[in-house]
């Protein structure tokens, strides 16, 4: 795919984007002891984005970051290569719509669409599931170390700030290459909405995304790994686990999955060799103890 230029002119959104988390009241119960409580529950839309003036998809979403969201789907799945295609992009969020316009018109997508795993049941085209070689990343110099990817942890909680009022949703943190401090984040009730919004947010502000890393706070499918590979990310790492399906895509496409991370130790499942501890350097076979 094209450089990521910087984003699409949109047009003022009819509203602005709804406060994420809703008030609601609730009884808390402690062992027998019942109290009354007013605090927020996470918000939930069906938001449909609008191609040319035909339905493309329905999304089940938190209602923020909904521009980078729309931007970010659209460029992951594949319907276009830059964001200067889209010559219109208007977020109503009364209506639960964002209304797009293309300069090559409404987009060509396979007949089928995939129901993706997750609690929010995502949508992917599948467009280039017959062709995902072309992302195979190729051999980088670039290495992290394993204390990086547990300050990205540390990052990840800090960032966490939708989870620390409501709980029930997922976060995902870009770094830039070498980098342990997020240049995005986002957060969503989908665990693959938080990767588009991400990918969104890179092309709006003009970001390449590739050589980075990835952090998320939800299990890693094979549909989350391929968006990463789309993005040009070697590193991918999550709190829990991948898929067996997530891993046989990453083996294939030369991307370093690490999982169940903590503060102080993780799971490397895939090219390990791009883990290397400070003071040591690395070969195709993995590290070894510098000179």
């Amino acid at each position: 795919m094209a450089a990521p230029s910087p984003g699409p002119t949109a047009a003022p959104d009819a509203t602005l984007e709804p406060e994420p988390v809703v008030p609601r009241s609730y009884v808390r119960f402690s062992g027998d002891r019942a109290e009354s409580v007013d605090a927020g529950v996470i918000g939930e839309i069906r938001f449909t984005i609008v191609v040319d003036g035909t339905e493309l998809v329905t999304l089940m979403c938190s209602p923020w970051q909904l521009r980078p969201l729309v931007v970010g789907f659209l460029y992951l799945e594949g319907l276009i290569d830059d964001p200067d295609e889209i010559e219109l992009l208007r977020v109503c969020v009364e209506d639960r719509v964002a209304e797009v316009r293309l300069t090559h018109g409404f987009p060509a997508v396979p007949p089928r669409k995939i129901l993706t795993s997750g609690c929010t049941g995502g949508v992917s085209f599948g467009k280039y599931l017959s062709d995902i070689e072309r992302f195979r990343l190729a051999d980088e110099t670039t290495a992290v170390a394993p204390r990086q990817m547990y300050e990205l942890l540390r990052a990840l909680y800090d960032s966490a700030s939708l989870y620390r009022r409501s709980g029930g949703v997922h976060t995902a943190i870009f770094a830039e290459r070498g980098r342990t401090t997020p240049r995005f984040v986002a957060e969503d009730i989908g665990r693959h909405n938080t990767l588009d919004k991400l990918q969104g947010m890179a092309l709006l502000e003009g970001v390449a995304t590739r050589g980075g890393s990835l952090l998320a706070s939800g299990r890693i499918s094979s549909e989350m790994l391929l968006k990463a590979a789309i993005m040009g990310v070697p590193v991918v790492g999550s709190r829990t686990s991948p898929t067996n399906l997530a891993l046989a895509v990453a083996e294939r496409l030369n991307i370093t999955v690490c999982g169940y991370l903590r503060q102080s130790s993780m799971n490397v499942y895939t090219h390990p060799w791009r883990v290397v501890p400070r003071g040591q350097t690395w070969t195709i076979d993995g590290p070894a103890q510098g000179r």
